[in-house]
């Protein structure tokens, strides 16, 4: 079928009996629910979008002719990198850049891997290759929507996780029949789980340490979200069920946070990508390119997010004219800074990628990684600048119920900006508030400090990837003449 829209999306996720589960109760129907059809309809929106930008965000499927979504393509060309990623800003924008797992980020990942089956082919691993080009083509033609979970529980990172809660708690395979693997455990994070059409497992960026023993946690699947034996137990949520003049970013934008219980959960062999082997488990992440496609993906997004916070600050700044003290302009350029920072590393990402197999372009890594370590230090201090800058003005903001009620004289009056009226400024506070400083905005700050390894571990790992031969060549060179001009003299 074409790429969907949002209709037919809402439609999609009321007609399975999944598991999910919020303050004790399971939830019937996240589309109606007051704490989660906000987000429900955002997404369905990010599909809607596809239809009004085609030329952008649509492409045709190389086995049906039909128009599917862009972030599943293989690019062939730097073009082609453009394009994805404009996409990717498009559906990043509809957010502010809150949602960080829009349906683009596990589009790109299945594009990613399915663009690699000779590597999913090595160590005997055929079938699991075959079974996940099969997989890729599924959810392409039908547009659908992934959550994943790929940590698991946080009891003991001191020890391995075969050794984590007397080795029953992590994620691992149990048992098989003639048609199946049986897993149990359980997994963390999956983001986006209420709104998705699918859950998929595959390795971390962390499988490197995989142990020969650690087989049965070496796993990659997918599986409907009702699969009998799965339960997702969500976080509190943050959506507020008021209007989206008081919480314009919480009403609509809580993406949810869940654990993924399996209870001795049958995976269909089909639907088995990777089962237990440890050597390939240890190099996909490598070997796919996998954090190429992934951080073009997830700083195209955050690109968005610094665009947006950007904008905040000046408004705030500009209505209250604080933007005229050096300070302030300070603590903007600031902002300002980290995005174009961002950006320059995108263009640059995209003018040095290379191809790989069968023509298929890469984004170059280096620029990547080396946002990918900055970012959680920026955007909260980016969010840290922001309430700065709007100091006192985000305690005492009025609601709408007050600008409809008896006092909206005194509003007018004693709420205006220097260059704009109350109404309007009243809804700029807010809006940075629920973006910085509500409880999904802290939310959010916490997901950029951590998510795809946080700072500490990403920039080190950039000193570990880097290629350091030709600033050891300079610096022995230079060596080298000293050394010369020493003999000569």
């Amino acid at each position: 079928m074409p790429a969907r829209t949002g209709e037919q999306y809402l439609e999609g996720l009321k007609k399975d009996n999944r598991e999910i589960w919020l303050n004790g109760e399971q939830i019937k129907d996240v589309t109606t629910h007051s704490e989660f059809k906000g987000a429900a309809h955002s997404v369905a929106h990010l599909y809607d979008l596809q239809h009004e930008h085609p030329e952008v965000m649509l492409t045709e499927s190389p086995t049906t002719g039909d128009k599917v979504g862009t972030t599943f393509m293989f690019p062939r060309s730097k073009e082609d990198l453009k394009r994805i990623q404009e996409t990717s800003k498009i559906w990043a924008e509809a957010s502010g850049g809150i949602m960080g797992r829009s349906p683009d980020y596990l589009n790109i990942t299945f594009a990613c891997y399915a663009s690699r089956l000779d590597v999913w082919s090595r160590y005997g691993n055929e079938q699991g290759a075959k079974n996940l080009g099969e997989y890729f083509n599924f959810i392409r033609e039908n547009d659908l929507c992934l959550t994943h979970c790929i940590v698991n529980p946080q009891i003991d990172r001191s020890v391995a996780e075969a050794e984590q809660g007397g080795g029953e708690v992590a994620l691992r395979k149990i048992g098989e029949t003639e048609d199946s693997i049986i897993v149990s455990g359980a997994r963390m994070l999956a983001t986006l789980a209420p709104f998705s059409d699918e859950l998929v497992v595959y390795p971390s960026a962390g499988g490197k340490g995989m142990r020969p023993e650690d087989a049965p946690y070496a796993l990659a699947f997918s599986l409907p979200m009702d699969t009998p034996g799965l339960k997702f137990i969500c976080r509190d949520s943050y959506s507020k069920d008021r209007d989206v003049f008081d919480y314009p970013i919480s009403a609509r934008f809580d993406e949810m946070d869940a654990v993924v219980i399996f209870d001795d959960v049958h995976i269909p062999k089909e639907r088995v990508f990777l089962d237990g082997n440890i050597e390939l488990f240890r190099e996909l992440t490598d070997a796919t390119n996998w954090r190429s496609y992934i951080v073009f993906q997830a700083m195209t997004r955050a690109n968005t997010k610094l665009e947006f916070l950007f904008g905040i600050g000046h408004m705030i700044a500009d209505m209250t004219g604080v933007n005229q003290f050096d300070h302030i302009q300070e603590k903007l350029g600031e902002i300002w800074t980290m995005k174009e920072m961002t950006r320059s590393a995108l263009v640059s990402s995209i003018e040095g990628s290379t191809t790989v197999v069968d023509g298929i372009y890469v984004p170059d890594e280096k620029p990547l990684v080396a946002l990918r370590g900055l970012m959680p230090n920026w955007i909260p201090r980016a969010m840290e600048l922001i309430r700065v800058i709007g100091g006192g003005g985000f305690m005492l903001t009025p609601s709408k119920a007050d600008l409809e009620g008896p006092l909206r004289g005194y509003i007018d009056k004693y709420y205006q900006a220097r260059n704009a009226p109350a109404e309007e400024k009243i809804r700029l506070f807010r809006l940075a508030w629920d973006f910085i400083g509500s409880d999904l905005g802290s939310r959010g700050e916490l997901y950029e400090r951590f998510y795809l390894l946080d700072s500490f571990r990403m920039t080190a790992a950039a000193y570990l990837m880097a290629d350091k031969q030709k600033e050891t060549d300079l610096v022995n060179n230079f060596l080298n003449e000293v050394t010369r001009e020493k003999v000569e003299k």
